[in-house]
């Protein structure tokens, strides 16, 4: 079975349980949970710091029968034999871990499965030598003659170097399950999947899977000073004890001074055996706004430390680095001065290479280097009169030799190229892509250069249209950046799950035309990044990650999700959202079906909810400059590209940016369909809308509302979600354990009040230009019988309303009428008297998902 083979059971289980419409998943949230409540699956006291790796014992009885009848031991040949490199002497755990080091990928296997499966069947599982009965057997061909006796080498040779294969046997009477790979690291990836299958409660007979990832590169980005959500301190970001927040500790003060690398904590390992569990095989680990430190001996030292640490899991390290390092005062005598960093200079490329193979001595495996270059004060070949593509095969041809790679980074958007900042990076790399070269050859970037491309043409929004560059670089290797950690989409307080986010780009069209001007036929964006759609033999993708020194790690329990996704896509693009959400849960909350359908529920509408209350219908970056969290549609900054204004060109005709043939012409940039798409208000996508137009105030819209009514209808409908999360989740408290749950809980309060501030921001500030009064008929809009009185024309957005009654009349609510048949009314509480508090609850279902709206009335004489 493939990797879409898994794929299509992931989507089996889905159906079991989410079967029929939206409209059937969202009745199933409004019924009541079992009665039944069982204990939750975790201690009441878990933290989440073993992100989807607990290894909870199985609680159905008979399920678990069924695996301790199936599993009854280990065996992995030669699981010491192949070491890994180890530069540092001294390397050592912190006192007090709970993990351990290992010295080869096979021992990491081996000591997983004996984790794992002594975990989840609730006893150990014995390390045997041998073929004993019921045996899993991990190992490839070199390692173990078992597995080279057990599997033909003609089913391993389509694996490649990391794909594997879980197949179960029956040989002269012995039962057994075999995870074969050509590579000790292929084979742990094996390993890891055959427990997630446990964990989530696969069958384990009858085996016979075989996954290959479909891209070569499978990294993170690490900032370590920026985007740090996942900080551990009461403000949410820095760290306690000294640390600063980082998950890995470099220049710890204080209380954590003793515990800086080469010590290793064991929140380091746990990161390392995620990302193997996920296929992830490298990590950049500072910030693309590079401190050079990172070059320095001392910090070279450090790193190595980390490097021998993350080895054993195919984690190779990468650093971020300043153009400009070679003048740092640091490397002082080995300095060069600004003029000196020409890229074609033999003193630049040299002083590279001294660099890189200072590094690669320590860290043999050592990847290359991330650049952001010529971007937001960030010095770089346009200093000197050079382009990108210049820079980049600078440093490339001198990191050539060592075998490492330039990750280019094409976030640039210098306002001197064009006044529309969304066109500025094609602008600036296309013609290098397209640039005739002596051999007859077209491109001029290097082959080790890998331009890093984010998904979309601005800056990691909620909603953006697939980046241009996609397809239009044809010539050169491109990776996908896509942003892990939630800059834009909630931070460390939201729950905002982003697997549905990069499945609409990677699977998004982009029309990409041959030299004959015909489509392609593999033409996807995730085509374009697994090389599959202009041949490129090179693939990269990289998540801008979440990992911090939180107790979770990440600052959110529902933040795990985001890496998790990212991973799987990463491994197969191909697979969906909802089934990889429906997986994470079983893996670290629950295989309840009830606590699976209502968690992945909350999962899979929450992007759309978040785009709907903060940038509906394509309006972008209305985020107030200080953190990028909460709204100001107003400001106006000294860079008008950096302004919330600048991208909402609000005015009384109406709201949005023209990027049209007849305003940018930023469509251009797109294949030809796309750009006819794009460029037409009435068939671009409306969810893309304000992307690309000026939309008129009262242009009639496909639900027949007028725009400005769709909008507000929008920013109700996000709310309206969030407030469904919360009841949502207070319903899961029996199943949930209790700190994890208490967590959540106080984090949907403050994502609703947070969700609310940027409907009312944001609809206050366009109400000044539409010149229109807020429409009462939103999507849970309804009208009450009071005191012999119909009372309607709500606005849903606030907090609660007073209703004044004729003396004598009743504050009993006889009748509560929704606008829509569809939406349940439910009076919850009844005032007593005058004055007095009644509370309706409207609950109904969106395009996305349940929405919910508890009216509060004040009655007063």
């Amino acid at each position: 079975m493939s990797s879409s083979d898994e794929n299509e059971q992931s989507r089996f289980r889905r159906r079991s349980f989410l079967i029929g419409s939206g409209a059937a998943v969202a009745t199933s949230m409004f019924s009541a949970a079992p009665a039944h409540a069982s204990a939750p699956a975790f201690p009441s006291g878990y933290d989440g710091s073993d992100l989807w790796l607990r290894y909870e014992p199985v609680a159905d009885s008979g399920l678990l029968a069924r695996y301790r009848a199936a599993l009854g031991a280990i065996v992995v040949e030669n699981a010491g034999a192949a070491k890994v490199h180890r530069h540092t002497a001294n390397l050592s755990m912190a006192p007090g871990s709970t993990e351990h080091l290992v010295e080869t990928t096979l021992e990491a296997a081996r000591d997983e499965l004996v984790r794992g499966l002594g975990g989840l069947l609730g006893r150990p599982v014995p390390v045997r030598d041998g073929f004993p009965d019921r045996a899993v057997v991990v190992g490839t061909p070199d390692s173990s003659p078992l597995v080279r006796r057990l599997v033909p080498a003609r089913d391993l040779a389509p694996l490649g170097r990391d794909g594997y294969l879980i197949r179960s046997l029956t040989r002269g009477g012995h039962r057994s399950i075999v995870i074969a790979a050509t590579t000790d690291l292929a084979a742990l990836y094996g390993t890891f999947a055959f427990l997630r299958r446990i964990q989530a409660q696969q069958p384990v007979s009858e085996l016979d899977i075989s996954s290959v990832p479909r891209i070569n590169h499978r990294y993170l980005n690490y900032w370590e000073t920026e985007r740090l959500y996942a900080g551990n301190n009461p403000a949410g970001t820095g760290g306690l004890n000294g640390e600063n927040g980082a998950i890995f500790d470099f220049t710890a003060t204080g209380a954590s001074a003793a515990l800086n690398l080469p010590v290793i904590l064991d929140r380091y390992l746990v990161a390392a055996r995620a990302m193997a569990s996920l296929g992830i095989n490298g990590i950049t680990i500072n910030n693309v706004n590079a401190n050079s430190f990172y070059l320095t001996p001392a910090a070279i030292e450090q790193e190595a430390a980390l490097a021998d640490a993350l080895r054993p899991y195919g984690v190779r390290l990468a650093v971020s680095i300043n153009y400009a390092a070679p003048t740092d005062a640091r490397f002082a005598p080995d300095t060069l001065t600004r003029e000196e960093l020409d890229p074609y200079s033999a003193k630049f490329r040299d002083w590279w290479t001294r660099r890189a193979r200072q590094l690669q001595a320590a860290i043999p495996d050592f990847m290359g280097f991330t650049v952001k270059a010529n971007s937001e004060g960030q010095p770089g070949p346009q200093d000197l009169g050079y382009d990108h593509g210049d820079g980049a095969n600078g440093m490339a041809a001198a990191v050539a030799p060592l075998g490492m790679r330039i990750f280019w980074r094409t976030f640039v958007y210098n306002a001197d190229v064009d006044a529309d900042r969304l066109k500025r990076a094609y602008l600036e790399f296309g013609p290098i892509d397209e640039e005739p070269q002596p051999d007859g050859t077209t491109g001029r970037f290097a082959e080790n250069v890998f331009l890093q491309t984010k998904n979309g043409p601005l800056d990691y929004q909620p909603r953006e249209p697939a980046n241009p560059l996609f397809g239009r670089m044809e010539h050169t290797n491109q990776a996908i950046e896509l942003q892990v950690t939630q800059e834009y989409t909630g931070q460390n307080t939201m729950l905002c799950y982003l697997g549905p986010l990069w499945e609409e780009v990677l699977k998004s069209d982009t029309y990409a035309t041959g030299p004959d001007g015909r489509l392609l036929a593999r033409r996807l964006v995730g085509h374009v990044v697994d090389g599959s759609a202009q041949g490129h033999p090179d693939t990269a993708i990289v998540g801008v990650a979440n990992f911090g020194n939180a107790d979770n790690l990440t600052g959110h329990h529902f933040a795990q999700a985001n890496l998790y996704a990212f991973g799987r896509l990463a491994w197969d693009w191909t697979l969906d959202a909802r089934g990889i959400a429906e997986d994470w849960v079983r893996l670290t909350w629950s295989n309840r079906d009830f606590v699976v359908r209502t968690i992945a529920a909350m999962m899979m509408g929450s992007r759309e909810a978040l785009v709907s209350y903060q940038t509906p219908l394509g309006v972008a970056h209305q985020f107030r400059s200080s953190d990028h969290y909460g709204p100001n549609p107003a400001e106006r900054l000294a860079r008008d590209d950096w302004s919330p204004v600048y991208y909402n060109k609000a005015d009384t005709a109406g709201l949005g940016y023209d990027r049209s043939p007849t305003g940018s012409n930023f469509v251009a940039q797109y294949f030809p369909v796309l750009a006819a798409r794009y460029g037409d208000i009435d068939t671009v996508p409306e969810n893309l809308l304000m992307w690309f137009h000026h939309v008129p105030w009262d242009r009639k819209m496909r639900t027949g509302r007028i725009f400005w009514d769709e909008l507000v209808y929008r920013y109700q409908t996000g709310v309206h979600y969030v407030s469904w999360l919360r009841q949502a989740w207070d319903a899961l408290e029996p199943h949930v354990d209790a700190r994890r749950f208490a967590e959540v809980k106080a984090k949907l309060a403050a994502h609703e009040a947070d969700a609310g501030s940027w409907r009312d921001t944001c609809v206050g500030y366009w109400r000044q230009f539409s010149g229109r009064a807020i429409p009462t008929d939103g999507p849970l809009s309804l009208r009450i019988v009071v005191g012999g009185r119909t009372i309607g024309g709500f606005d849903a957005g606030a907090a609660s309303a007073t209703i004044p009654l004729a003396a004598g009349a009743s504050p009993r609510i006889t009748k509560v009428v929704p606008a829509d048949p569809a939406v349940r009314c439910e009076v919850l509480s009844q005032a007593a008297g005058v004055p007095g508090r009644a509370v309706v609850r409207a609950t109904g279902k969106s395009s996305f998902g349940p929405i919910l709206k508890d009216y509060v009335f004040d009655f007063t004489r």
